[in-house]
């Protein structure tokens, strides 16, 4: 059994939070807008996933994923501007 710092909802009773200088180190926000908080869990067996591990996966690695497609399409917008017009050179 060993500690793990997870990323959770705020205000749960009965759970240990990380602190940096006093409050709650945060560490994003839900899709509703609420702080995320970094919380210790304790007693976690192995390797396994944590409860709410694969959706905030899930959530960071699609927001990550819509930026770097939004990226590559202003790339492409630019590139088609600034093309020759089409004359084959």
């Amino acid at each position: 059994m060993s500690d793990v710092i997870v990323c959770g909802e705020s205000g749960t009773t009965g759970v240990t939070y990380v602190e940096v200088g006093g409050r709650p180190a945060t560490c994003g926000e839900d899709a509703s807008g609420n702080t995320l908080v970094l919380q210790v869990a304790s007693g976690v067996a192995g390797d396994g996933p944590v409860d709410g591990g694969f959706q905030v996966g899930f959530d960071v690695g699609g927001a990550v994923l819509g930026v770097m497609a939004m990226a590559f399409a202003f790339r492409l917008l630019r590139r088609l501007i600034d093309s020759p017009g089409g004359d084959g050179s």
